[in-house]
């Protein structure tokens, strides 16, 4: 896995603990809140990857056995994933 998927996971854990933490499942003693501009964005990018699986549908599907698991791998690394995959000619 290279630095850039690294990081993308990183940045995908981030923004599920800021999630976690604006939701309202915490108790109210807790100090710190997340921020709700972080949420925003991951909203934004989950909208981003939506369309990259629309438009690459058919690449995605050629180069998996799996059409879910490249749909899956869409969502979470975008274009990442996307430009790795080998084209049939």
């Amino acid at each position: 896995m290279n630095i850039g998927k690294t990081l993308t996971i990183i940045l995908w854990l981030g923004l599920s603990i800021n999630f976690y933490l604006t939701s309202s499942a915490i108790p109210e003693m807790v100090s710190f809140k997340g921020f709700d501009f972080l949420n925003t964005l991951a909203l934004i990018l989950i909208t981003v990857h939506l369309m990259e699986c629309c438009i690459f549908y058919k690449r995605i599907s050629n180069a998996e056995k799996n059409p879910l698991k490249g749909l899956f791998l869409t969502l979470v690394f975008g274009l990442l994933y996307i430009k790795d995959l080998k084209t049939e000619k």
